[in-house]
C-alpha cells in the first residue's frame, strides 16, 4: 500500500509540472490543476425515507435500465436512497438484491432536485467498488487512522456537488477540538479540501437542464455504444498537452467519437482545488417518447470494466472539458 502511494504521489507531482509549464495563461487546463489518485471504496447506510415523487422516479429510472444491456440484473432491486449531504438536494440511490445476510450491491444512481423541483438524473453504474461503495470508504478512514467504531469513531456524511465534487466529509473529534477532512467517493483520496472550500466549490451546482427528469415521462435508453476498452489517464500524461479542448455534445457526438475513441475530462475552475482526470469512452443516449424539445439526453461512458459509470454530458460541461487521450 506505501509504495503505490508512493507512485500515486509521483504521478501528481509529474503531472502538476507539466500543467504549469504547458497550461500557464491558457484558457484551457487551469495552472493549478490537481488529479487526485486512483483507488477504491464504498459505505453502506441505513435507508432513508425519501419523498414519494424521488422514489417513483428513482422507481421507473432503473426499471428502464434494467430493460437494456448492461444493468439487466436490476430488475427487481431493492433500492436505497440517502441524502447526500445537508443542502445540496441530491440523493444516492443504492441498488441491492439479495437475501439476508447475502445482500449484494449491484449499482447506484444519483438523482438531484432543480430550483423548481423537478427531480434530474445525474449518473448512474455498477459494480461493488463504483462511486460511494462502501470499500472505498473503509480504505478512505484507515488511510487517516480513523475507524467507524471505538476511540476513532467519525462522524461520516457524503456530500455531493455534481460528479466532480463527490466526497464523504468527515469529522473527527479530540477533545475539544473537531477536524474536518474530505475522502473522495470515487477514489478513496484525502482531498485538499475544508468545510469552506468545499461550500464554495458546491455551491455552483445546478442539475442540468438536458438530464432525464421526472416532469416527462417516456424517457428510454438506447444500447450503451463503447467506443474503446476502458483506459486510465495517467498510462500516458500527453493527453495534458493538448492545445485546444474537444467541444463535445449532443449535437456532434457520434462524429467526435468516429474521429477519436478514447477522451479525457478534466474539471477547470477558479474555485478548485483538485481535479481527477476521468477517461471517456462511449456513451448512452435516452430519448424521448413522443419526441418533444430536448428529446435527447446524452451520458458519456466512464470509469472502469469493474466499476463503469455513465455521467450526463451536460453535468460534466459545467464545470470542465475532455482533451483527446493519445493513442
Amino acid at each position: 500500500m506505501l509504495s503505490q502511494n508512493n507512485e500515486n504521489r509521483n504521478r501528481f507531482l509529474l503531472v502538476l509540472i507539466c500543467l504549469t509549464l504547458v497550461f500557464t495563461g491558457s484558457s484551457g487546463l487551469l495552472p493549478g490543476f490537481q488529479p487526485a489518485a486512483n483507488a477504491a471504496s464504498e459505505k453502506s447506510r441505513s435507508a432513508h425515507s425519501a419523498p414519494a415523487q424521488l422514489r417513483k422516479f428513482a422507481e421507473e429510472a432503473s426499471a428502464r435500465l434494467a430493460g437494456t444491456e448492461p444493468f439487466t440484473a436490476w430488475a427487481g432491486a431493492a433500492l436505497v436512497i440517502e441524502p447526500l449531504g445537508p443542502g445540496t438536494h441530491s440523493w444516492l440511490v443504492t441498488l441491492t438484491k439479495g437475501p439476508k445476510g447475502a445482500v449484494k450491491r449491484l449499482g447506484y444512481m444519483i438523482i438531484s432536485a432543480t430550483p423548481e423541483g423537478e427531480y434530474k438524473l445525474i449518473e448512474y453504474g455498477q459494480g461493488m467498488n463504483s462511486i460511494y461503495g462502501s470499500g472505498i470508504l473503509e480504505d478512505g478512514l484507515s488511510g487517516l487512522g480513523l475507524s467507524q467504531a471505538g476511540s476513532s469513531a467519525a462522524a461520516v456524511t457524503p456530500v455531493y456537488g455534481g460528479p466532480v465534487l463527490a466526497a464523504w466529509m468527515i469529522s473527527s473529534a479530540a477533545g475539544k477540538s473537531e477536524t474536518v477532512r474530505f475522502v473522495d467517493a470515487l477514489t478513496g483520496e484525502l482531498l485538499p479540501e475544508s468545510r469552506e472550500s468545499w461550500t464554495k466549490q458546491s455551491a455552483g451546482y445546478v442539475p442540468p437542464a438536458s438530464a432525464v427528469g421526472s416532469a416527462k415521462r417516456g424517457w428510454t435508453p438506447e444500447e450503451t455504444i463503447r467506443r474503446a476498452d476502458p483506459f486510465d489517464p495517467y498510462d500516458n500524461l500527453l493527453w495534458i498537452t493538448g492545445k485546444d479542448q474537444v467541444q463535445l455534445n449532443a449535437g456532434n457526438l457520434e462524429q467526435a467519437f468516429s474521429r477519436q475513441s478514447r477522451f479525457v475530462f478534466a474539471a477547470t475552475g477558479s474555485n478548485r482545488t483538485y481535479s481527477v482526470p476521468l477517461p471517456v469512452y462511449g456513451y448512452q443516449i435516452w430519448n424521448l417518447s413522443p419526441p418533444s424539445s430536448g428529446s435527447a439526453s446524452v451520458y458519456v461512458l466512464s470509469g472502469t470494466d469493474d466499476s463503469p459509470r455513465w455521467i450526463a454530458l451536460d453535468a460534466l460541461l459545467a464545470s470542465g472539458g475532455f482533451l483527446v487521450m493519445p493513442d
